[in-house]
């Protein structure tokens, strides 16, 4: 069986000793694309192309605008938007190394947020999601495209619940939960998974089985190395009180919050049946080699005395030299005598080994 391997992240381009702050776009990068959203409770201004040059213009129209950024490839993009937003430039350097843990930064004027994004058609691979948090703006960066945001995007647009009355904090929120709701699906998944290797273990246990339940594990560690580093991110949002969380929002971070707990335990569940599944294994190909080896300990068993009468007569005496030296051999019935016996001697056996339950 072919085993799948988990995708590897790219390694850190900067050498060790480099300067911080500087943007190094890896060779990788492919060329962006921004997406913006402008919105006010009554209106909303959609531009799935556009350019800095507009973002000003719409930061003076509407409440709220968030700007999406999709392969953030190009060094002059991201200066751009960090002159126009005052975004920090050590920041702007975490949004391009791709191997940030999840975490919150604050600055004098926003926050920057990074979360971990499972692929929407890989279960096993994950993408860094960038946010930059400030009055009235919400940035992202995604490091590829297609993303599980379209709920909120026609949200936006069709102006359902409370998005389009809230602040950019509620939106980053509503991505936030989106992002860790994204986990259930993928969780759901491998514990179906988990079900049907556990039958398979049980009533027929295969080499592959290992396999299968190593590659469980490391998928499982993948999750967990995603959703705990998350919790923590979501909980110091919570705990610290951010002036620009406001208090409205943090109710609802504290349900995303509880979320990312709920898919802690499931994950530390499965990794625990994965585990025991192991053991599950080993007991079952034990108790298998022991039928197998209680079945050739009882066939050898019931030879044993039909071998030993065997080689009994076999024994090459001469009968004319004493009459004591095996006389069965010119007896008429000898043949007779010693096939009896044979099977009088396996037929006793067999019923003292039935007798003590051992074949059952």
């Amino acid at each position: 069986m072919k085993r799948k391997r988990l995708a590897k992240r790219s390694p850190r381009h900067l050498p060790p000793g480099s300067e911080p702050g500087p943007i190094h776009i890896p060779q990788s990068s492919g060329v962006p694309v921004i997406g913006i959203f402008a919105y006010g409770p009554d209106s909303v201004h959609e531009d799935p192309d556009a350019d800095i040059s507009t973002i000003a213009k719409l930061r003076e129209t509407f409440p709220v605008i968030w700007v999406d950024v999709v392969l953030s490839g190009d060094a002059t993009l991201l200066s751009g938007l960090g002159d126009a937003f005052g975004l920090h430039k050590l920041a702007l350097e975490d949004v391009v190394n791709t191997h940030q843990r999840p975490k919150v930064e604050e600055y004098h004027d926003h926050l920057f947020i990074i979360a971990l994004m499972l692929n929407e058609h890989e279960n096993d691979e994950t993408e860094q999601v960038s946010f930059f948090l400030g009055d009235g703006y919400l940035i992202t960066f995604q490091e590829r495209s297609g993303d599980c945001f379209s709920r909120v995007r026609d949200r936006i647009l069709q102006g359902k619940g409370r998005i389009r009355g809230a602040g950019s904090d509620y939106l980053c929120y509503a991505l936030l939960d989106t992002i860790v709701d994204g986990f259930f699906p993928a969780l759901e998944h491998l514990g179906e998974t988990l079900e049907d290797l556990e039958d398979r273990v049980v009533s027929k246990p295969d080499p592959g089985n290992v396999a299968e339940l190593h590659d469980m594990k490391r998928s499982l560690l993948m999750l967990r190395r995603a959703i705990w580093p998350q919790r923590e991110m979501l909980n110091s949002l919570i705990r610290d009180e951010h002036p620009l969380i406001s208090a409205q929002t943090t109710p609802f971070l504290r349900d995303c919050y509880d979320h990312t707990i709920q898919l802690m335990d499931i994950v530390e569940t499965y990794r625990e049946i994965a585990s025991g599944l192991v053991d599950v294994y080993i007991s079952s190909i034990s108790v298998k080699l022991n039928e197998v080896m209680k079945v050739l300990t009882i066939v050898a068993t019931l030879f044993m005395p039909l071998g030993f009468i065997a080689s009994l007569y076999g024994m090459n005496f001469d009968r004319t030299t004493s009459p004591w030296n095996m006389p069965e051999l010119g007896w008429y019935f000898g043949y007779v005598f010693a096939v009896s016996l044979m099977v009088a001697s396996a037929s006793g056996l067999f019923w003292y080994i039935w007798k003590k339950g051992w074949l059952k």
